[in-house]
């Protein structure tokens, strides 16, 4: 496996290949450790010495379920910290079908916009003045008009292009939707700071890891797929979706409610999954149940969203939206969340720091909760650079600075995601101690059987969950594997061990993961931030209705949770 590296200062680029030592290193454990090595912390975040890395997981191209998300790392503007946000799509697994493991981009375009186009070890750099201004929809269509259906697609919309910091990175899924948003952190903004509008990757033709055939590694992915299938939980996502989620959460009082509230939304019950499947069903015409984001998942927690007359309105709508772009803003009807959703792909924004901003401009009294057309006219003048726009754009806690507003949910200016830290402890002491900001992907404690009220073993659940999350993404694995297969490492071992001829043991996921958290830790140490920050001030103080609940962690029992990882 190689990585390309791609100085955009100068259009030059090298192949590098990985060491046999380094062969399992990829993903956010790839990105982290390269800015860790190469990225001064204190550096201007949309300056020439951050850089973009884009990693696949060791599995990519395997045929292992749900192996193929894509990491993206760089030190964020939003956080101003180290920054690995992840999606899925085809990407990953077109990087492996092309032998890349990563890819770097260092430097910034001299002048202008620009496409990359990789194929092999060779990069080609393309004027993309025609593409300014696009949105991912419509780039992305001019890409396809243009060189064919064969290619994976990164983009950025007009957000990336503004460098605001609510900005994603968006990648193409199986239908050649770039829809797969590595949302979080605003590395958009990176990217379009660099003077990169797009990569386009063709993997026609080309073989999966060559490894893969072999009849040892054949039985390891069988005996995984197997275990993926027969997990508790997958029927459900499989179904319903992430949407799933919404009345588990609702139900225990920790749905994001009118800005954070609430902890119960009277309209629950129509945006929830179950109500989801039955309009998709109802409606026919394109709308899916489910659907794959990525080659060989088996889970297919993805869906495809028809309108009123069975044509495509958003694909996917998924549980962190509807909760920040529907109970958050006071919004009960998931055709309305649906198009907030679809514009926020389009533009190429993090709809949970969209969502958090949406609810502050409620709250500050520019807009009303549950004000459809209002929002939607807030979003939809982005493109045309309008100022309050923008403002939302820069995301929730930038738009509550700017507007006074003190009930601001975000730690490390990141939005919290579709979960109140009162309702949820576990997940909310991961808000306040990943190195990523506030970010659910970093370890997400609500699916845990615990009694998410009671603060007794949070701290090590969280701890626990950082981990090991930490780990899956170092190997490009999605999180729903974590559930289907966390109590049984030794499978993912078998994978590993059978791919590559190593000798590894269970506890090397532990070890992986507490490694890459103490890499993260110190870079944003050095950068000048916490390694634990308590959540707002307003979590403190107000009782969450319906169970009034507490946030009750003190800031030393917070410094406490990675304090000794090793």
């Amino acid at each position: 496996m190689n990585t390309i590296r791609i100085n955009l200062s100068t259009k030059q680029w090298k192949v590098e290949a990985l060491s046999h030592d380094d062969i399992l290193l990829g993903g956010r454990m790839l990105t982290s450790k390269l800015l860790h090595e190469e990225v001064p912390a204190g550096c201007n975040p949309l300056g020439e010495e951050n850089k973009i890395v884009i990693a696949a997981g060791a599995l990519a191209g395997t045929g292992v379920s749900s192996s193929g998300r894509l990491s993206i790392g760089g030190k964020s503007p939003l956080t101003g910290g180290i920054k690995e946000s992840n999606a899925g799509g085809t990407f990953a697994t077109s990087m492996a079908k092309e032998g890349l493991r990563a890819i770097i981009l260092e430097g910034k375009m001299p002048n202008g916009l620009y496409l990359l186009k990789i194929d092999g070890d060779q990069c080609e750099f393309i004027p993309a003045d025609e593409y300014s201004g696009l949105g991912n929809f419509a780039a992305a269509k001019r890409i396809y008009d243009t060189y064919g259906k064969d290619y994976s697609l990164i983009t950025i919309g007009q957000a990336g292009e503004q460098k605001l910091y609510a900005a994603g990175i968006s990648i193409t899924d199986l239908y050649g939707r770039p829809s797969r948003l590595a949302a979080r952190g605003g590395l958009g903004a990176v990217m379009g700071s660099k003077g990169i509008k797009g990569i386009i990757i063709n993997s026609r033709g080309k073989k999966l890891n060559p490894n893969a055939a072999n009849n040892e590694f054949k039985k390891a992915r069988k005996d995984f797929n197997d275990i993926v299938v027969n997990s508790e939980r997958i029927p459900v996502l499989t179904k319903y979706g992430t949407a799933s989620t919404v009345m588990p959460v609702n139900q225990i009082g920790a749905l994001p409610t009118m800005n954070f509230k609430l902890g119960r939304f009277e309209k629950a019950d129509a945006i929830s999954g179950e109500a989801m499947y039955d309009i998709i069903v109802e409606r026919g015409g394109t709308g899916k149940t489910s659907e794959s984001c990525m080659q060989a998942c088996l889970i297919k927690c993805s869906n495809v969203y028809p309108d009123i007359e069975g044509n495509e309105l958003c694909a996917p709508i998924e549980y962190e939206s509807i909760c920040l772009l529907g109970s958050n803003i006071g919004i009960g009807n998931l055709d309305e969340i649906g198009k907030l959703n679809y514009m926020c792909n389009d533009y190429g924004l993090d709809t949970i720091d969209v969502g958090g901003a949406l609810g502050i401009m409620a709250e500050a009294g520019y807009v009303s909760f549950g004000d459809i057309d209002g929002f939607k006219n807030i979003l939809k003048g982005l493109p045309g650079g309008n100022l309050q726009s923008k403002l939302v754009g820069m995301g929730t806690a930038i738009c509550g600075k700017v507007l006074g507003v003190e009930r601001t949910p975000a730690v490390k200016n990141q939005c919290m995601s579709a979960y109140d830290p009162r309702g949820v402890k576990g997940t909310g002491i991961t808000y306040a101690t990943t190195p990523m900001g506030a970010d659910h992907t970093a370890g997400l404690t609500v699916f845990a059987p615990v009694n998410h009220h009671n603060r007794d073993g949070q701290i090590e659940l969280s701890r626990n969950m950082q981990v090991t999350r930490a780990a899956y993404d170092s190997l490009g694995l999605c999180t729903f594997l974590l559930g289907a297969t966390g109590a049984n490492p030794q499978a993912l071992i078998n994978l590993l061990n059978s791919l590559y001829s190593l000798e590894l043991e269970v506890d090397f996921l532990k070890h992986l993961g507490k490694k890459l958290l103490l890499l993260e830790i110190e870079y944003n140490k050095m950068a000048g931030l916490s390694s634990a920050d308590q959540i707002p001030e307003f979590f403190l103080k107000e009782k969450l209705p319906p169970f009034d609940l507490e946030w009750d962690f003190s800031q030393e029992e917070l410094e406490s949770v990675l304090k000794d990882l090793l």
